[in-house]
């Protein structure tokens, strides 16, 4: 019942203002159906009066003349005397009916004593209306025949003709009395009133439906101006919307400007949020690198300081030689402390990018550390699927699978494997070192591609950190699979492989 009853529902401003006018439209049908049907009715009310009238004038004639006649044997229609009295009896028997004319009809001879004591001319009318004559001629004829009174309509565009004739007793045969009236259809005060009463109507109908198109215009007008200036905004920000002149959708205009005050403000705090949060970050990791180095650096010096120290104390030559071995020892783990440094703070520097074969790149770093895997007895394979040559920096690469293929020989134990490959998923290239070593400890995890996280404890912690930075300077990022016998970590290098590749 809900989702139908949802039919008769206007869900749009235009669906209210049809509504509303349509049932405007409605009610005004209804007025002007009742307005028509009065006039109507008023006018049969006009015309049962007239018939009434009309029936008292014809029986006033009949009892005048017979009042006229009574005791005469014979009458002379030729006398002037008797036609005056006659006259002057149907004079008073119509004086007090309005619009009635009338008078006496012998057969042969037609109307005679004729009187119009109504009429509003100038002077008195004295003479019968010779449009009608025929009319009155018939009407009489049909009453003297029947022995009744006989009551006709005529119908003509704007009025109505009624005719009644009463047939005369007396000494004479082939008299009757006739009364004549016209009801005015159109044009006449009923008429008008009705007439002007639709035009009224009709006025306000019209003009409602302008008044109403001309709101919804402007509705229409003014919202699409909002909406544009919606649509025109980003997807972060709201516009600064102007006043339209209309006061319910000024408050709407209040209400959106509002919000995007209240948008903006959050915006900016979240960016100086985000600037807090990105300076406690780039602080926290300067603090975490400065503290990595320290340890790095520190316990270089303090094995230098402690062998020199028992060199100087022994005065042995053999000791001091020894002493001096182990501080060139040192010397050259800070030296390679000092080159990943540098090589980590170089990750920003332009890729050098040329046409390189991927399969390639991944035999030429497997040959060149298969006979260190050999020694620690580790198999060491090259694998994948053929691959398209692609843009890139080889040698930014060469120095990430460097790090890749010897924290996974040196992650897996005597007897394992380790397989270096490189194969096409979806729109990417991939580079992947898999090994079945000890497995990344939990607690290193999340921390695994940051600098001086290391799971070793000759590690620097830099290597893993030079891998992610050689990614992204592609465009692309790392991703370590932890899996139950050993850890899988892939460079994913976006970019179809079928594509022209920049060269340079």
């Amino acid at each position: 019942m809900g989702q139908a009853a949802g039919w008769f529902i206007p869900r749009s401003l235009a669906g209210w203002f049809a509504a509303c006018w349509g049932l405007f439209l409605l009610a005004a049908l209804i007025a002007g159906a009742a307005l028509v049907s009065l006039y109507r009715d008023g006018t049969t009310e006009r015309l049962r009066r007239a018939e009434a009238a009309l029936a008292r004038g014809c029986d006033a004639i009949v009892e005048r003349y017979h009042f006229a006649t009574t005791g005469a044997a014979r009458m002379d229609w030729q006398d002037p005397e008797t036609l005056h009295v006659l006259t002057a009896a149907t004079m008073v028997a119509l004086r007090d009916l309005p619009g009635v004319e009338g008078g006496l009809w012998r057969s042969g001879t037609g109307p005679f004593a004729y009187a119009y004591p109504t009429y509003e001319g100038a002077g008195p009318k004295t003479d019968v209306p010779a449009a009608e004559l025929s009319r009155i001629d018939e009407t009489a004829e049909a009453a003297i025949l029947r022995g009744l009174p006989v009551t006709r309509h005529y119908d003509a565009r704007s009025q109505t003709l009624l005719l009644r004739a009463c047939p005369l007793p007396g000494p004479s045969l082939n008299l009757a009395a006739w009364v004549m009236d016209r009801v005015i259809l159109f044009g006449g005060p009923a008429y008008v009133r009705a007439a002007v009463a639709l035009a009224v109507l009709t006025a306000v109908l019209l003009g409602s439906a302008t008044w109403l198109g001309w709101l919804l215009w402007g509705w229409s007008r003014r919202l699409r101006r909002i909406e544009a200036a919606l649509a025109g905004s980003g997807a972060e920000t709201l516009p600064r919307l102007a006043p339209t002149g209309q006061r319910d959708l000024d408050r709407v205009v209040q209400a959106v400007n509002g919000a995007a005050g209240r948008v903006a403000e959050a915006q900016q705090a979240a960016i100086a949020s985000a600037a807090r949060a990105a300076e406690a970050e780039r602080l926290a990791g300067l603090g975490r690198v400065a503290a990595g180095v320290a340890h790095e650096v520190r316990n270089p010096i303090a094995a230098m300081r402690l062998k020199a120290e028992n060199a100087l104390a022994a005065r042995d030559p053999d000791r001091m030689a020894r002493a001096l071995e182990a501080v060139l020892g040192q010397v050259g783990r800070l030296d390679t402390l000092t080159r990943d440094l540098l090589d980590a703070a170089r990750g920003g520097a332009p890729l050098q990018r040329q046409a390189t074969d991927p399969e390639s790149l991944v035999r030429d770093r497997v040959a060149f550390y298969r006979e260190q895997a050999a020694t620690l007895r580790v198999s060491l394979a090259a694998g994948g699927d053929p691959v398209p040559r692609a843009g890139l920096d080889r040698g930014r690469l060469e120095r990430a699978l460097d790090n890749l293929i010897l924290n996974a020989l040196q992650a897996t134990p005597p007897g394992g494997r380790v397989e270096v490959a490189a194969r096409q998923e979806a729109d990417s290239l991939v580079l992947a070192v898999a090994d079945t070593g000890r497995g990344v400890p939990d607690t290193l995890r999340p921390h695994l591609f940051e600098p001086f996280a290391s799971g070793r404890p000759e590690g620097t912690g830099l290597g893993l950190a030079q891998v992610r930075e050689a990614a992204e300077a592609h465009g692309g990022w790392v991703r370590a699979l932890h899996r139950s016998d050993g850890t899988t970590i892939e460079i994913v290098l976006p970019g179809r492989p079928a594509d022209p590749w920049p060269t340079s």
